[in-house]
């Protein structure tokens, strides 16, 4: 280690060891045993890539990263080069002037008023998906949230220029890519065995129709002239400030492509987790049919779904014991130092939102299902991060938490969900996701 930065404990020997191959299927066991161990912050460095890791479940040190001195923090290779081969260069995978030139473009599509405008096209959907649930039908959860939404950023997103076959095959692409994506950043070697024997080259392909699907879509658009109230028109109707030119087609791809994949799995990783909790806590969930029932007519307009209420505790809650935007990564641009430690330029810097979110320097019985602790008028001051912080806060937090409380009220109005999981088994991908939650419907 170099004399001149002073980095966090450093995990060496056979911990490390145990770190690096046990990190590729148990990532949040192996970080979380880190933090154990060495606090905090902790600093690794890879023995085959010779890079810099820095991790953290410091609120302070998250703060200085995402806000503080952004400027100094790019997404890392992880995401721009690795995952952005797959996906191109939307808001996800894209750095600098390139991607606050889209973030600016792109964000009055996700304004509060033009969510609003979108709550009857979600609600159609949610209605349709409920009509066929019968009381006492075994359901998985999990795989029904994935239908559910992505049938809702098809809606919101095309209109209905995109068919069933289309939506089912892009999310197959998406599952497939993030899989390898997994495997490749998790163990770098591993990589070389995933190109030699072609993986990486077919994955890439993968993608290739994921955005020839979204081309498609865009043409039939174009063709039309047709003019319609989804985030595709406006995309296609916007024009950069400084040329008033609107954007390319490859560039209008890949940003659909990341709001497609951005805009249906962390939401239906979090209503898988968000019901799971509910079906353990009665408590909880007759606190929530009661704040429907207080509702009355006002329960499904935008502007009860969005204020202050126990729904969205709940949403809170359950997204801060499982979020689905489980680490961010950054990497520093030049060298850096924070209170006692320092850093060189490329330091790879992963901010473990599952621990910060289970730390109990800042949470009360933190691994306990509390929706109330977010009627504290400090809230907004916890470490809590499941959208991230700063200027690349997600674009969609909006969008989701409407389309979540929505789906939540919709649901428990008419039904309670029963589940056959007393714990869920979780996956962390590029997000973290249950691997299924099964259990049955029964009637209000």
């Amino acid at each position: 280690m170099s004399p001149e930065f002073n980095y966090p404990t450093e995990i060496k020997g056979t911990r490390k060891l145990y770190s690096l191959f046990k990190g590729i299927k148990n990532p949040l066991e192996v970080i979380t045993g880190n933090h154990k161990i060495a606090g905090d912050n902790y600093y690794i460095k890879t023995n085959f890539t010779n890079k810099n890791f820095i991790f953290s479940q410091d609120k302070e040190f998250t703060e200085y990263i995402l806000k503080q001195n952004h400027k100094n923090y790019y997404k890392s290779e992880i995401q721009s080069i690795t995952l952005g081969k797959y996906l191109g260069n939307g808001l996800l995978t894209n750095n600098g002037k390139d991607w606050l030139k889209q973030r600016r473009l792109i964000q009055p599509g996700f304004s509060k008023t033009k969510i609003t405008n979108l709550v009857s096209i979600m609600e159609e959907e949610i209605d349709k998906a409920f009509h066929s649930f019968q009381p006492g039908q075994d359901i998985d959860l999990y795989d029904f949230f994935h239908k559910l939404a992505f049938n809702i950023v098809a809606k919101t997103l095309f209109s209905s220029d995109i068919g069933e076959t289309q939506v089912k095959e892009l999310g197959k692409i998406i599952t497939e890519v993030q899989e390898v994506f997994a495997k490749e950043v998790r163990l770098p070697f591993y990589s070389k065995i995933l190109k030699v024997l072609g993986i990486i080259d077919k994955t890439i392909e993968k993608s290739e129709r994921s955005k020839a699907i979204i081309q498609g879509v865009l043409d039939k658009r174009k063709s039309s002239g047709e003019e319609k109230d989804d985030l595709l028109n406006m995309l296609i109707q916007t024009r950069y400030e400084d040329t008033q030119l609107p954007m390319s087609d490859e560039q209008l791809v890949d940003e659909m492509l990341i709001l497609f994949i951005a805009g249906h799995e962390t939401t239906a990783n979090a209503l898988s987790f968000i019901f799971f909790e509910i079906s353990q806590s009665p408590e909880a969930e007759e606190k929530l049919k009661k704040e429907i029932a207080d509702e009355g007519e006002m329960v499904f307009t935008s502007e009860s779904l969005m204020k202050k209420s126990f729904t969205l505790n709940i949403i809170k809650e359950a997204m801060r014991l499982h979020s689905p935007a489980w680490a961010i990564d950054r990497q520093a641009l030049e060298n850096d130092h924070f209170n006692e430690y320092s850093w060189p330029k490329d330091t790879l810097i992963i901010l473990y939102i599952t621990g910060l979110h289970r730390n109990p320097k800042y949470w009360t019985d933190p691994n306990s299902f509390i929706p109330e602790r977010f009627d504290d008028e400090n809230a907004k001051n916890f470490a809590y991060y499941p959208f991230g912080s700063g200027p690349r806060l997600c674009i969609g937090e909006h969008f989701a938490i409407m389309e979540m409380a929505l789906i939540i009220r919709k649901f428990y109005k008419k039904f309670s969900f029963i589940s056959y999981q007393k714990a869920l088994k979780k996956k962390a991908l590029v997000t973290l996701r249950p691997t299924s939650l099964k259990g049955k419907i029964s009637k209000s």
